[in-house]
């Protein structure tokens, strides 16, 4: 460490000046590298091997930015998921530093607000849990500063820099731990109940950390006032998922544990912030309980009250949020298949644009004086980077975590729209096959996000879940639809399929493959359809309802049967109130018309079903059902069961083994089709 801190120094000496070079791959990923294969088109082997950035904080003084990189394990190491380094570079560019350790994962760096600390969360020898460690630029090692049975999820400096703030599981009580340690274990689930609890500390100081507001609340996010002595947190009464998601509230306390309720909200919450004078709080939320998203912007009076919904009308949708100056908020937003900045006015909700251009960014920061910004962004040709500049200007690449992939041919992608049966304005990301023929009809690999109140940017989309450019390497046209229902187009867009799940917003798709195909880019004798969670079942209506229409389905961690889906769930609520909007218990025979269980006979799609075996989001339950019920009817079906995955797949043998044997399937029952 000692080693990596002098670098620090002798990087800020020199000034990064002059044009940055491109990094290199990280000295850790060295191993991967090596792996990476150098052919002309990306491989399976190449998609897991990919290194993403992510959680970039810029000091305060806009000088130097640390980040994350994500950096995937080998063949050698143990399994698990991808590892989590720290780095540093100069907002000005040059070469990146590494700051941690590569044999344990760091994370969510944080610097303080006088820019004599960074932070982080890591989990090393001798923790229970990832705790906080700090470590001064000018030399030294880390330093832990809390010892939490359970760990840390989540802190935050105050803004005068004398505490810090964090979230933790609860300490147990005496009559708890004797229980425990009798095997008087019983796992109660959806009760009232506090699992997570907001604790402050001074990190000079020799107090132990004191749990701050509501006892009774389980606390879901927080942010500082600007006073340094109040807070305000997004609480539930419930710590269940469905608790948390569309039943939390916004609450103001104090450091004497004083609680109050902030105002009256109703369904998801998201970002919040506080305006630099103190009097008033912004928040991300839903603009009522069936709303799917919290994507629109509001504000209210500190001490209370109504809050005021500002971007309600937006054909956007809002992801994050920034108070740097009383007369303008900075939202980060959804809007179409980009993301854009805008300075929104807190009284009138006028927006100004400040950033359109450039890459797509999933969440920005500012440095003190909120002259300089860093984003985390990707573009159509690279995954995550770090991307530096100020308001209203463009903004400066200034990592390059995977070099190799300037030496590989990727398939051309675009933004495609299309009329929907109804008239209604539908657009997604198409990415062209490599040494795409004109006048040649390629076989198409419709891709569709989850959600349903996901999105597909137009930005890097190749993962081992979803491996668009594998398919276009292998001679595929890949198609990633926005159906209706989708972010990024506003309030009453990601309301129009409520009531109709699996009616109007298939009938979208199918529309982008009959555009598609007008065109001449696809065969649509040659069609598949692969995604995960609901564009699972997505893919499993199109191997059964649809069957007609494609040569083979991908159904991932997918919902097959509504009615078994609701009683197993871990998001009953959820996906009751914002994606159905009806319960299905009191509408059984809607929901069941809309499971692909309901359309087994007549079904002759080839099916892959893939599911992680620890899956409670949609228990693995649900592809035994549609597998079996396939395989009574003689359709071609395969399954593929992955241990210890939850909802979705962490593990680099698995995602290696997946993508290749998605992209298998549909070569063999699609592109092979005749």
């Amino acid at each position: 460490m000692r080693l990596a801190t002098t670098a620090l120094l002798a990087l800020l000496a020199l000034g990064c000046a002059g044009s940055p070079k491109p990094a290199v791959a990280a000295p850790s990923s060295s191993k991967v590298a090596a792996e990476v294969s150098r052919s002309e088109t990306l491989t399976a082997m190449d998609i897991v091997s990919l290194v993403s950035v992510s959680d970039a904080a810029i000091s305060p003084d806009g000088k130097t930015i640390a980040f994350v990189r994500r950096t995937p394990r080998t063949d050698m190491d143990a399994r698990g998921g991808s590892r989590n380094i720290i780095w540093i570079v100069a907002a000005k560019g040059g070469e990146p530093v590494r700051f941690t350790a590569p044999d344990r994962s760091s994370f969510e760096p944080k610097w303080s607000p006088d820019g004599q600390w960074l932070t982080f969360r890591s989990s090393r020898s001798g923790d229970v849990g990832a705790q906080i460690y700090r470590i001064s630029p000018r030399g030294g090692e880390p330093e832990r500063l809390t010892d939490v049975t359970g760990g840390v999820s989540h802190f935050e400096w105050s803004p005068d820099g004398k505490r810090i703030g964090f979230l933790a599981a609860k300490k147990k009580s005496k009559a708890e731990r004797e229980a425990e340690e009798a095997g008087r274990d019983v796992r109660l689930t959806d009760v009232k109940g506090t699992a997570r609890r907001l604790y402050v500390f001074e990190p000079d100081g020799s107090d132990a950390p004191k749990a701050v507001g509501s006892k009774d609340h389980h606390i879901a996010g927080f942010a500082w006032a600007p006073d340094s002595n109040r807070l305000v947190v997004q609480a539930s009464t419930r710590a269940d998922i469905d608790g948390v998601m569309m039943y939390s509230g916004l609450f103001v306390t104090d450091l004497s544990g004083a609680w109050a309720a902030l105002t009256k909200t109703a369904g998801k919450l998201g970002a919040l912030a506080w305006s630099p004078d103190g009097t008033r709080v912004a928040f991300l939320g839903a603009s009522d309980i069936s709303d799917p998203t919290a994507g629109v912007l509001h504000v209210v009076p500190a001490s209370g009250g109504t809050a005021k919904p500002l971007t309600a009308d937006y054909l956007g949708t809002g992801s994050s949020i920034v108070w740097p100056r009383d007369g303008q908020i900075v939202m980060l937003a959804n809007e179409g298949t980009r993301t854009v900045l805008s300075g929104v006015d807190p009284t009138s909700g006028k927006r100004k644009p400040l950033l359109r251009q450039g890459p797509v960014c999933r969440r920005i920061r500012l440095d003190a004086k909120a002259k300089s910004l860093a984003c985390v962004g990707s573009t159509s040709t690279h995954p995550s980077e770090v991307f530096t500049g100020s308001l209203g200007k463009s903004l400066r690449r200034v990592t390059d975590s995977n070099a190799w992939l300037a030496t590989k041919t990727l398939g051309k992608q675009e933004v495609v729209r299309w009329k929907a049966a109804d008239g209604m304005e539908i657009e997604g990301v198409l990415i062209h096959p490599v040494g795409a023929t004109k006048g040649k009809p390629a076989p198409l690999a419709v891709l569709p996000h989850g959600g349903p109140e996901g999105i597909t940017l137009d930005a890097w989309g190749t993962y081992a879940g979803y491996p668009g450019q594998l398919f276009a390497n292998r001679g595929f046209a890949v198609l990633m639809p926005n159906y209706r229902g989708s972010q990024g187009r506003g309030v009453a867009f990601g309301k129009a399929d409520h009531n109709d799940l699996g009616g109007k917003e298939f009938e979208d798709v199918l529309a982008g493959i009959q555009h598609l195909a007008s065109e001449g880019i696809v065969d649509a004798d040659r069609v598949g359809m692969g995604g995960w969670s609901y564009g699972g079942y997505f893919s499993g209506l199109a191997a059964t309802m649809h069957s007609k229409h494609f040569k083979a389905a991908m159904v991932g961690a997918a919902i097959t049967n509504w009615i078994s889906f609701s009683g197993t769930t871990e998001i009953e609520h959820e996906n009751s109130l914002v994606h159905w909007n009806l319960w299905p218990w009191a509408n059984m025979e809607l929901a069941w018309k809309r499971s692909p269980m309901a359309h087994l006979e007549g079904a002759k799609t080839a099916t892959l079903l893939v599911h992680g075996e620890a899956d409670t989001r949609v228990p693995p339950g649900q592809a035994m059902e549609l597998y079996r019920g396939l395989r009574h009817f003689g359709v071609t079906t395969e399954i593929a069961l992955y241990p210890r995955e939850g909802h979705g797949l962490s593990e680099r043998a698995h995602q290696l083994d997946f993508a290749e044997r998605f992209v298998s399937f549909f070569e063999k029952h699609v592109a092979g089709a005749k």
